[in-house]
């Protein structure tokens, strides 16, 4: 794996984290995936357009007619990133969540590029991959341990739900979330590599699909359109801010997805884990003191993969 390649997923992997943050403090739901796909679709469409009519939309040899379905294929996938990625976070904590999501994508990214590529990384790399992955799941462990702490410590009612099938449905969402990263990761790769569309043009073409699928399902119906109207207003600024950030870091793991094998930048891509989970539990108050010993581990592991995978 080339520095270039490595810095852009680390870079990627910062910003990354930090929308998620953004977008688990909006706590929306299905219409502020809707409004962050609208305002990407604008902000980025100079981009878009630029590159469509510059001619650099697809490689030489390739033409729309064949690249377009392909992209369709994608945005079915990131829609149902972000959907599942957003409703998760409407029920339990970014820090129990994100690990779970990021973790669970990038290793099965990792064995199906194995499989169907014929990637065959270093067993260097291979042990990265897997400090990473172990990371991964503590932090999910170390967070889901906070969460059940915490509430056996509240007094309930024994009308309302448990807190474990809360904490249950939220790691549920998050194993699903994976899924669907494992799936738009192995198939962007094949798009860009085997089609050859540019990671640009790619990011912004799932974004407009986006909307074009959501847009008619959330705005015709008159109470799911009166649900959009109600919630723009508290949502518009970070909806923006997840706008311009959410694209710029996927476009740079892309631009790196192109360049090097998925078994490479997928794991590597976990970093973002660690990120997201300082985040959740310094900003967003979700940690938890018992917790430090696991996540210091955990960080560790992650660390040594990186290591691991950048020297591999």
């Amino acid at each position: 794996m080339t520095l270039g390649a490595l810095l852009l997923v680390i870079v990627s992997a910062f910003i990354h984290a930090t929308w998620n943050m953004i977008s688990k403090r909006s706590r929306g739901g299905i219409e502020y995936v809707l409004i962050v796909g609208g305002f990407a679709a604008l902000v980025w469409a100079p981009v878009g357009l630029w590159v469509l009519l510059a001619g650099n939309a697809v490689d030489p040899g390739t033409s729309l007619a064949v690249a377009l379905p392909c992209v369709l294929v994608s945005t079915v996938f990131h829609g149902a990133y972000f959907t599942c990625l957003q409703k998760g976070y409407s029920i339990g904590d970014m820090s129990l969540v994100y690990p779970l999501a990021r973790g669970t994508g990038p290793l099965l990214s990792t064995a199906l590029a194995m499989l169907l590529y014929g990637e065959r990384p270093s067993v260097t790399a291979l042990a990265g991959a897997a400090l990473i992955g172990s990371g991964a799941f503590l932090l999910a462990r170390s967070s889901s341990t906070h969460a059940k702490n915490q509430h056996e410590d509240s007094s309930q009612d024994a009308s309302e739900p448990t807190p474990s099938s809360g904490i249950h449905t939220a790691v549920g969402w998050g194993l699903l979330t994976g899924l669907f990263i494992a799936g738009y990761t192995i198939w962007d790769k094949f798009v860009l590599s085997g089609v050859g569309v540019n990671p640009l043009f790619l990011e912004w073409g799932t974004t407009v699909g986006r909307v074009l699928l959501l847009g008619p399902a959330l705005l015709l119906p008159v109470r799911r359109r009166q649900v959009v109207i109600q919630a723009y207003p508290g949502l518009w600024k970070t909806a923006l801010l997840v706008a311009i950030l959410s694209p710029l870091s996927y476009m740079m793991a892309l631009t790196a997805l192109k360049i090097s094998p998925v078994s490479y930048v997928a794991p590597l891509r976990e970093i973002s884990i660690l990120i997201g989970t300082l985040f959740g539990s310094r900003l967003l108050g979700e940690g938890d003191p018992q917790s430090k010993r696991l996540r210091t581990i955990a960080a560790s592991a992650m660390a040594l993969g990186v290591a691991a995978l950048a020297l591999g």
